[in-house]
């Protein structure tokens, strides 16, 4: 009688034990799904904005955002990224007035968890320097790309793609304020990195150039913005892949 009963709280102890095996192991089939679904969302997402349908690109950014809110909560870190990400789609899009919100949203979650020294941080007010200069915030997109870089280069090295970028960003705002002599000072650093990153032919190269020949343009250097144009136009041509 004692064997039997002991054997039947064994055979239910392993019972209860396969249950918990069965619900961890779920849990983190289905925590690997939504992150599964969360980066499908984000690569069709710019997969429709390169092909030019923004609406349907819209539509699987706000989607993204809407469930990781879910999940997650509308002040995780978590959504630092995707924020940055989708306000960039809006300023590729000429969307800035969009943009900002989100940026700002980011921005705030960032100040609130890390503070501003953090990379994440300073990577997210580099993106937002990008959206100031899209809607005509000049002094605060350079004041945002200034601070930005010396936390992006200790956290990331100078020869990053980070600091290249947020170099792109301060010529811009330098740009915008007609400081032109700056802005291809700026450029050509920006230029030499990703140079030194990815090659002298890749596409990463195409903004910098344009960059440089507008300036160029506007300083009366033309040998040089005809060389500058002429370089992104072969690398057009030739649509070599970044990196």
């Amino acid at each position: 009688m004692n064997s039997s009963i002991n054997d039947q709280k064994l055979l239910a102890k392993r019972r209860r034990k396969r249950i918990v095996i069965l619900e961890i192991v779920t849990v983190i089939v289905l925590l690997a799904s939504t992150e599964v679904y969360f980066d499908l969302l984000d690569r069709l997402g710019f997969f429709f904005h390169d092909l030019g349908y923004d609406r349907a690109a819209e539509t699987l950014f706000r989607q993204g955002l809407f469930v990781q809110e879910r999940v997650r909560g509308k002040d995780n870190p978590e959504l630092i990224g995707l924020l940055n990400g989708i306000a960039y789609f809006y300023y590729d899009s000429d969307q800035g007035e969009k943009a900002l919100p989100l940026i700002k949203r980011s921005e705030a979650i960032c100040d609130a968890r890390f503070g501003p020294k953090d990379p994440r941080c300073a990577w997210t007010a580099s993106c937002k320097s990008l959206i100031d200069d899209e809607i005509g915030n000049f002094v605060e997109a350079e004041r945002l790309a200034r601070e930005s870089l010396p936390i992006l280069e200790t956290a990331y090295g100078k020869q990053s793609d980070l600091v290249a970028t947020t170099l792109n960003r301060l010529g811009l705002a330098l740009e915008g304020q007609s400081r032109f002599p700056e802005a291809e000072s700026t450029f050509l650093q920006a230029l030499a990195t990703r140079e030194a990153l990815y090659g002298q032919n890749s596409e990463s190269l195409l903004p910098v150039l344009n960059n440089l020949t507008r300036v160029y343009t506007e300083e009366r250097k033309d040998r040089e913005a005809a060389a500058t144009r002429r370089r992104a136009a072969d690398i057009s041509a030739n649509r070599n892949p970044r990196g």
